[in-house]
């Protein structure tokens, strides 16, 4: 289901101490799928409106040398290409044995057991349990326990569902041992979780040695990490401020070509439906295609 992200960090038992764990600082920046959609639409712009078509009436509007070229400085703070290697070589390091889409792999493969199987616990409890006590074991079992969103609560979350299913079958209780046998006969069987400890193990672990002093000090990755996220509001700003100007002007058809405005393309049963985003209320003395509505601001 849709969720959106966590900040909350894992506090399972036999999670490194905060001692051995690397500090934010030293984690890498990574950059949302909506922030790298305007990297790449600001680029996009900055590019394409260069070229004769646009440039003049651009100008027209007040997109002068310098705003171009402050469009271009906001976009390289943005996409971190000024950062210095010795940075990046650090966030490798300290950011855990599993980095990028392979750490989002598994947190999403852990995001799926979530919601695959807090909701069938939740309904094997309530038809195995009598009636009398369902509703007192259910509250029990998820005391202090929902699901979370994708991101890193989904290992504290799961590792404690874990615990509680494996709780389960130790308790004498009759009730208890009756869900643990179904939960297993359904395909919650002792590997399936050992499966996922692993996965969590994996996630929890630390990729630089506990104690392993930085080569770049830490005041200097807070600055450039800070620099770098407050140059994408910027680049936001920036972008959203020449977007709602120039969709007035531009065609639809232009408005694409300087990514302005997106083209959404979505399957359909007879074929493919091409969509586009409206541009602002607006237009040019012979602007093509013109679409009543407004293209919503990045955020």
């Amino acid at each position: 289901m849709p969720k959106a992200k966590s900040a909350s960090a894992s506090k399972q038992p036999g999670a490194r101490g905060a001692a051995s764990e690397p500090s934010e600082a030293s984690l890498p920046l990574v950059l949302t799928a909506a922030e790298q959609d305007l990297l790449g639409r600001a680029l996009k712009l900055l590019v394409n409106v260069q070229a004769a078509p646009f440039v003049e009436r651009a100008r027209r509007e007040g997109y002068t040398a310098e705003e171009h070229r402050e469009g271009w400085r906001l976009l390289k703070l943005a996409s971190g290409e000024q950062r210095p290697l010795e940075h990046l070589f650090v966030e490798a390091s300290r950011g855990g044995v599993v980095e990028g889409a392979e750490r989002m792999r598994l947190l999403q493969e852990v995001d799926t057991f979530e919601n695959t199987w807090f909701p069938r616990a939740r309904a094997i409890i309530r038809r195995v349990v009598p009636r009398e006590r369902r509703d007192g074991f259910e509250a029990a079992f998820f005391k202090n326990l929902e699901q979370q969103p994708l991101g890193p609560a989904v290992i504290m979350s799961v590792g404690t569902f874990l615990r509680r299913v494996e709780g389960l079958a130790r308790n004498s209780d009759g009730d208890a041992k009756k869900v643990h046998k179904t939960l297993a006969a359904r395909g919650l069987t002792e590997a399936r979780m050992q499966q996922v400890r692993e996965q969590l193990a994996r996630l929890e672990a630390g990729a630089g040695a506990p104690g392993q002093p930085l080569r770049v000090p830490v005041a200097e990755l807070e600055r450039a990490r800070k620099e770098q996220r407050e140059a994408l509001e910027d680049l936001r700003d920036w972008f959203n401020d020449w977007a709602t100007t120039l969709r007035q002007v531009f065609s639809v058809k232009a408005q694409i070509q300087l990514g302005l405005t997106v083209v959404k393309r979505a399957a359909a049963a007879a074929g493919e439906v091409v969509e586009e985003e409206p541009p602002l209320d607006g237009g040019d003395d012979g602007a093509e295609g013109e679409v009543e509505g407004a293209e919503p601001l990045l955020g």
